[in-house]
């Protein structure tokens, strides 16, 4: 099943390992650290000019969008 993401973005629900939640108050120094790493090496495909919400985990990219956490679940759970 496809699911949507964000901004026109569909990805497979089977290559999605996860989904986090990147409210600034919460996110951790390794959560900071991989984002870095997975910039450097050219993986981290923006979904928002606005302030991101959730980080969505595939087996090939590393998703930032404006869509919540609870709101990607709820997509995926129909």
């Amino acid at each position: 099943m496809l699911l949507h993401i964000g901004e026109g973005c569909l990805v497979r629900d089977r290559s999605i390992i996860g989904c986090f939640d990147m409210d600034g108050s919460e996110m951790s120094d390794d959560t900071v650290e991989f984002l870095r790493m997975a910039e450097k090496e050219g993986i981290v495909e923006m979904l928002t000019t606005d302030i991101p919400r959730s980080m969505v985990l595939t087996d090939e990219k590393v998703y930032v969008t404006r869509i919540s956490t609870g709101a990607i679940r709820n997509r995926a759970v129909k």
